[in-house]
């Protein structure tokens, strides 16, 4: 169906991935644009947190704007999330930095998801490492929160494969010659409503769906929550899978 409204279902959408020299299999629950408001019913998070969990996968990785109102007035609802049993992981966006950052951190962390905005952590996974970096959305300058990309990005081990968590697809521009196989990143909605989703197209180039930028994949999910009007048309909205070899 092409016109969606409200949170009324669980749009899981599988997509499988092969990435050259990765040398991990992995399933991660992809979680974008989520722009929770006191007017989601805790108990539909609840049940799509017990959905993700039957699903079993390696992580759970949020791409930010998880708040579209002050985490304290939505903690009930993000509380949902003390319920993954996968490590969970989140990078904020330019909402999040506008309904406040801190208070969102405070309350995630005490649901057991970490925050990664400009931060690298390596993970064991399968008899592996993983290196795992984040970037906090690029309006974060408007709260004080300094990006130094270029260290972060010089201080990744290039022996090790890499997933790069961030909300906007254009920071994939900033990973120059580091090694990044897959960057994951939302912002975008798909557009959210059609025809408008063309002029999102001129100021996104990478719009939704899977591209490719140098040598590193770049998937952009379409989220599954809205911003503005409770309406999606001809943008489907996603709870993203990703197999990886």
């Amino acid at each position: 169906m092409s016109l969606e409204r409200g949170w009324r279902d669980f749009p899981f959408k599988n997509v499988s991935l092969s990435l050259d020299n990765f040398g991990i299999s992995l399933k991660i629950v992809q979680l974008s644009d989520l722009h929770i408001t006191p007017d989601i019913d805790a108990a539909h998070l609840d049940a799509m947190v017990e959905k993700i969990n039957q699903i079993n996968p390696d992580l759970v990785l949020f791409s930010g704007d998880i708040i579209q109102s002050g985490a304290y007035k939505v903690q009930k609802q993000l509380e949902s999330f003390q319920g993954l049993k996968a490590k969970s992981y989140y990078v904020t966006g330019n909402h999040d930095i506008v309904y406040g950052a801190k208070n969102l951190q405070s309350v995630m962390q005490k649901s057991g998801v970490e925050l990664l905005d400009n931060r690298v952590v390596h993970l064991d996974m399968q008899g592996a490492k993983l290196q795992l970096v984040g970037l906090s959305d690029r309006y974060s300058f408007m709260r004080g929160v300094k990006r130094e990309t270029k260290e972060l990005f010089t201080s990744l081990q290039p022996e090790l494969p890499t997933i790069l968590l961030a909300h906007q697809p254009k920071d994939v521009r900033l990973i120059g010659e580091s090694r990044v196989d897959l960057q994951l990143s939302g912002h975008t909605h798909g557009g959210q409503i059609y025809p408008f989703s063309l002029l999102v197209k001129l100021a996104q180039p990478y719009f939704s769906g899977l591209y490719r930028h140098n040598k590193t994949t770049l998937y952009v999910s379409n989220g599954i929550g809205y911003w503005g009007v409770q309406i999606r048309y001809k943008a489907p909205r996603e709870i993203t899978v990703l197999t990886i070899n």
